[in-house]
């Protein structure tokens, strides 16, 4: 009953209903936060969240998780490996943080931290870059949907 309530709720913030899953999990209907704990999954339609534990901001439409993050964008194929995300979905924008491995095809990125708008289909690399183990000075954009550096 608190699920089919949370994905009505979930349904009016977030373009798809999430589906949402975990080993234990909270919902407070006053501030419209999920909280989430052991074998997350957070499926927001075009993008998917896995990982140790998240808090799903329905009101605020954001989704903020850590540990052992998987996160894949459907429509482009790409995939991200870290220890933190957050999904800003005003921003149309997932800030991936930590031990960050970004892959598409044959592509394979690592930065300390990066970023995906999925309206741009820009990703974005920070701190120690390294192009399938080539390491790069600086920042690093990348064009997801005509896989082009920028």
């Amino acid at each position: 009953l608190l699920a089919q309530a949370v994905k009505r709720l979930a349904g009016s913030a977030f373009a798809a209903q999430p589906d949402i899953s975990s080993d234990s999990q909270t919902f407070n209907p006053f501030t419209g936060v999920y909280d989430l704990k052991g074998h997350v999954h957070v499926d927001l339609g075009d993008r998917v969240i896995d990982g140790d534990a998240a808090q799903v901001y329905l009101y605020q439409l954001e989704v903020h998780a850590q540990g052992n993050i998987s996160l894949t964008d459907k429509p482009t194929g790409i995939h991200f490996d870290c220890d933190s995300v957050e999904v800003k979905g005003n921003e149309r924008t997932a800030y991936v943080n930590g031990n960050m491995v970004f892959t598409q095809d044959n592509l394979r990125i690592t930065a300390d931290n990066g970023s995906f708008n999925w309206k741009t289909k820009n990703a974005v690399f920070s701190g120690n870059v390294t192009i399938n183990g080539t390491p790069h000075a600086g920042d690093l954009t990348y064009n997801v949907r005509d896989k082009k550096f920028l």
